[in-house]
């Protein structure tokens, strides 16, 4: 091996090495990505985009994962300020953090709440569960009913 081929091969072993070990964070998992497999001690976020201008808010839901499976450690909101010159236009991101505890798979259920389509105690405590809609009342349009979005998460052995 030449002196110039280990020098490149160190580095790319040792980040490989580091990124295993999770020195550069937990994994963020977005929107689209419904099925995540990570290793029983690991840590890892649910990463998902809020018009908090339109009074959209995000929340886990139950039935709660399995907490011999996935533990929640946390949730932490992101707000970007307003665009200057767009009005409602503040965006962000809600980030929910677990770590996978013990080998399984387990359901994790975020649910999306436009203004007013979610009832329920939400981080104050209690279930959020979608608003029903009252008899006689045209049911609103997709982009205004809450929506649950499933996580299917597997965990393995160490």
């Amino acid at each position: 091996m030449t002196s110039a081929l280990r020098r490149l091969a160190l580095p790319a072993l040792l980040m490989t090495v580091l990124a295993g070990c999770g020195l550069f964070g937990p994994d963020t998992y977005e929107l689209d990505e419904k099925h995540i497999e990570v290793d029983a001690g690991e840590e890892f976020t649910l990463s998902v985009p809020v018009a908090v201008a339109m009074g959209e808010w995000w929340y886990l839901t139950s039935p709660e994962p399995d907490p011999d499976i996935v533990r929640k450690k946390g949730k932490r909101e992101d707000i970007e300020g307003q665009p200057e010159g767009v009005a409602g236009g503040a965006r962000g991101t809600d980030s929910f953090d677990f770590e996978a505890v013990g080998p399984g798979t387990t359901e994790i259920r975020l649910i999306q709440c436009p203004r007013g389509a979610c009832d329920g105690g939400g981080d104050a405590g209690g279930p959020m569960t979608p608003s029903p809609v009252p008899s006689g009342s045209r049911t609103p349009s997709a982009e205004y009913r809450a929506t649950i979005h499933t996580y299917t998460v597997t965990v393995r052995k160490p």
